[in-house]
C-alpha cells in the first residue's frame, strides 16, 4: 500500500511540474484579460447610429447621449426609433411584417436595423470594427 501511495505522489510530482503551473496561471490571466476587455468594450464609446431613410441619411448620433425617441418619415409611413443605455432599436414601423420591430437591440458595429418596405436602415457605426457578418 506504501509503495502505491509513493507511485502516486510521484505522478503527481510529475503531473504538476513549476513550468505546468506557469502555464496554466498564464492562460487563466490571459483568459480573464480577453473576456474582461471584451465586456468593457461591448458597450462601447465613440459609438454612433446613422439613421437613413429612402436613401438619405435623416439623423446621425451617439449611442452614449442618453435616452431618446426618434420619429422617422420613411416611405409608407412613420418609423419610431428608441435609444437608450447605448443601444438602439426600432419600435414601431409602418410596415406589414414588422421584422425590423423583431431585430431588437442592436448596439455593436455593423449591426444594422431594416425596414425594406419602409425603406428606414439603422445602423451602428464605430469602434474598432465589427464583424464582416452577422447572421440571427
Amino acid at each position: 500500500m506504501t509503495g502505491e501511495s509513493a507511485r502516486e505522489r510521484r505522478y503527481l510530482k510529475r503531473w504538476w511540474a513549476p513550468g505546468d503551473v506557469i502555464l496554466v496561471l498564464a492562460v487563466v490571466a490571459l483568459s480573464a484579460f480577453l473576456i474582461l476587455q471584451g465586456i468593457a468594450g461591448a458597450g462601447g464609446s465613440g459609438l454612433e447610429a446613422r439613421v437613413t431613410a429612402n436613401g438619405k441619411e435623416v439623423a446621425r448620433f451617439s449611442l452614449q447621449e442618453g435616452e431618446r425617441t426618434l420619429s422617422v418619415q420613411g416611405f409608407q409611413g412613420e418609423s419610431l426609433i428608441e435609444v437608450k443605455e447605448g443601444r438602439v432599436r426600432m419600435v414601431d414601423s409602418a410596415c406589414p411584417d414588422k421584422l425590423c420591430v423583431r431585430t431588437g437591440w442592436i448596439s455593436r458595429p455593423g449591426e444594422s436595423a431594416v425596414c425594406l418596405p419602409n425603406r428606414v436602415v439603422i445602423e451602428v457605426l464605430g469602434g474598432e470594427g465589427g464583424p464582416d457578418v452577422v447572421n440571427r
